[in-house]
C-alpha cells in the first residue's frame, strides 16, 4: 500500500472538525503570494540603488561626503542582491519543508521510540508532548543545516567585503553550537508546558495561554539579560568617567531609574554600533553601550543617543508594545484554538491521526510511518502560522508604522532635553559607520523599516528645534 493510500484510509476516522479545505494548496499559495509581494517591494529598492543619478538628500548635504554616500548605496545594493537570492532559496525551502514535515514527524517518532526503548531496555512509546519535542529537535537540526551556508556567506563574504565582520570562524561555529544547545534546552520545557495547557485547560484556553505567554516573555527577558547575553558577550562596567558622569546626570534629570552602566564588546563580532537599556517595566534599568559606539562617537553624542533611548522609557513605548503583543497573542491563539483540532488540516498535509488507537504514538507494521491518537499541536501551530501569512504582511506594516511613530517621539524627547543637535550628529555618525542605506524606496521603507530613514529623522528633529526656539522667544 502506498503512503498516500495509507493516509486516505485514515481521513474519515473520528474527525473533530468536518470543515475541510485544500490546506496544502492554500499554504503554498499564500507562501508564493507573500514571496512575490516581497520581491516586488525589494525590486523597487534594488532599481533605486542601481540608478546612477541619485542625489544626496538636501538635509545631508555637507554632512556626508559623496564617497560615503556611494559606499552606503553599494553596501545596500550588495545586501539587496543577497536578500533576493536568500529569499528565493527561502521560499523553495519553505515549500519543501511543508512537504517533508510528515516525514520528519515520522522519523522523529520512529527513532525517538527506538532510542528510548534501547535506553530503557523495554518497549517504549513516547507520549504526544515528547513526540512534539522530538519533532522540534530534528526539525531544528534540519533548519540549521539548510540555513548554515547563507549565514556563513553573509558573515565571511558580504560583511567581510565591506569591513564589518570581526568574527573569527572559530567564534562563528562556537556561536552556532551555543545557540542550538540553548534552543534545545529552553524550547523543550516551553513545548511541554504548551502541550500541557492545551490538554488540561480547554475550558479557559485563552486565559491560561495568555498567562503562559506573559510568564514566558518575562522569563525569557530575564534569562536573556542575566544568562544568555553573557554567554556570548563580555559586559564590563563603563570605565569612561566623563561619559559615566554625564549619563548619571541625564538619568537624574529625566527621573530614569538607572542602576548600572555597562560596555559590551560588540566589536569582536561586528563594527556596527548600538546602545540600549534593559529592565522590566517599573524596575531599575541597566544601560548597555557597544564599545564601537564609544569609539566612533563623542561623549555628548553617546549621551544624546541615550537621551533618545530614555525617551522610549518616558513615553512608555516598551509597555505599550508589551500590551500590544499580549492582544496579538490572545487573538492568534483564539484563532488557533478553532483550527488546530481540524483533522482535515493534518490529513491534507500527510499526517495520520487515529483517534481510536489506544497508543498515543505508534508506527504502522513494517514501516516507519507514525500514527497518533491526538493532534500534534506544535505542527498545528506551524501550519496555522503559515495559513495566516496574509495577515502577517498587514501586521508588519502596522507594527512598523507604530514603531516609527515611537522613534519620532523618542527623538523629540531628546531634542526637548537640548540634545537635538548632538543627536543629529550622532545619527549621521552611526549612518556613516554602519554604511546604512541612504537611498530608500518609500514602500520598501514602510514594509521593512522599523525606524524612519535618516533624512526623515533629521528633518523632524530640525522642526522640533525650530519650534522650541520660537516658544522661548
Amino acid at each position: 500500500m502506498s503512503f498516500s493510500a495509507i493516509i486516505n484510509s485514515f481521513k474519515g476516522v473520528d474527525s473533530f472538525n468536518t470543515f475541510s479545505l485544500p490546506y496544502k494548496k492554500l499554504i503554498i499559495g499564500f507562501t508564493i503570494f507573500n514571496f512575490l509581494f516581497e520581491r516586488y517591494v525589494s525590486f523597487r529598492q534594488y532599481k533605486l540603488l542601481q540608478k546612477k543619478d541619485k542625489k544626496l538628500p538636501k538635509v545631508l548635504e555637507g554632512k556626508i561626503d559623496t564617497k560615503k554616500f556611494e559606499e552606503s548605496d553599494a553596501y545596500g545594493l550588495a545586501k539587496s542582491k543577497f536578500e533576493m537570492f536568500s529569499s528565493t532559496l527561502g521560499v523553495v525551502l519553505s515549500i519543501a519543508t511543508l512537504l517533508i514535515q510528515p516525514f520528519v514527524w515520522n522519523y522523529s517518532v520512529f527513532y525517538g521510540d527506538k532510542i528510548l526503548s534501547f535506553i530503557l531496555r523495554r518497549e517504549y512509546h513516547m507520549n504526544l508532548i515528547a513526540s512534539n519535542i522530538a519533532f522540534f529537535i530534528l526539525f531544528t537540526l534540519i533548519s540549521t543545516l539548510t540555513s548554515f551556508p547563507l549565514s556563513y556567506y553573509q558573515h565571511f563574504v558580504l560583511e567581510e567585503k565591506f569591513g564589518f565582520n570581526k568574527m573569527t570562524k572559530k567564534l562563528f561555529f562556537t556561536d552556532l553550537i551555543k545557540t542550538n544547545l540553548l534552543v534545545f534546552v529552553l524550547a523543550s520545557p516551553i513545548i511541554y508546558l504548551l502541550g500541557w495547557i492545551l490538554k488540561k485547560c480547554t475550558d479557559n484556553f485563552i486565559f491560561y495561554i495568555w498567562l503562559f505567554v506573559l510568564f514566558l516573555q518575562v522569563t525569557m527577558f530575564l534569562l536573556n539579560d542575566l544568562v544568555i547575553q553573557p554567554m556570548f558577550n563580555k559586559f564590563t562596567p563603563l570605565d569612561n568617567q566623563e561619559l559615566k558622569d554625564k549619563i548619571d546626570a541625564l538619568a537624574k534629570e529625566c527621573g530614569f531609574p538607572l542602576s548600572k552602566i555597562f560596555m559590551v564588546d560588540g566589536s569582536k563580532r561586528s563594527s556596527h554600533s548600538n546602545a540600549y537599556f534593559t529592565g522590566l517595566p517599573f524596575m531599575k534599568k541597566k544601560i548597555v553601550i557597544f564599545d564601537t559606539l564609544i569609539k566612533d562617537s563623542s561623549v555628548d553624542e553617546v549621551v544624546a543617543v541615550l537621551g533618545h533611548e530614555i525617551g522610549h522609557w518616558k513615553m512608555n513605548h516598551i509597555t505599550k508594545m508589551l500590551i500590544f503583543s499580549q492582544i496579538h497573542f490572545a487573538v492568534f491563539f483564539k484563532l488557533f484554538e478553532s483550527v488546530y483540532k481540524n483533522e482535515s488540516l493534518f490529513s491534507n498535509l500527510g499526517f495520520i491521526i487515529d483517534r481510536s488507537s489506544l497508543k498515543t504514538t505508534a508506527t504502522l507494521p513494517g514501516s516507519n510511518i507514525a500514527v497518533i491518537n491526538d493532534y500534534p499541536f506544535l505542527i498545528g501551530l506551524i501550519l496555522f502560522s503559515q495559513l495566516i501569512q496574509p495577515t502577517d504582511t498587514l501586521m508588519s506594516f502596522c507594527l512598523n508604522l507604530f514603531s516609527r511613530h515611537n522613534e519620532y517621539e523618542a527623538d523629540k524627547y531628546a531634542a526637548d532635553l537640548g540634545k537635538g543637535e548632538k543627536l543629529k550628529t550622532a545619527l549621521i555618525s552611526l549612518q556613516v559607520a554602519n554604511l546604512s542605506t541612504i537611498s530608500v524606496d518609500s514602500l520598501f521603507s514602510m514594509y521593512h523599516y522599523s525606524h524612519p530613514t535618516l533624512p526623515e529623522r533629521l528633518e523632524a528633529i530640525d522642526k522640533h528645534i525650530i519650534a522650541s526656539e520660537k516658544k522661548e522667544n
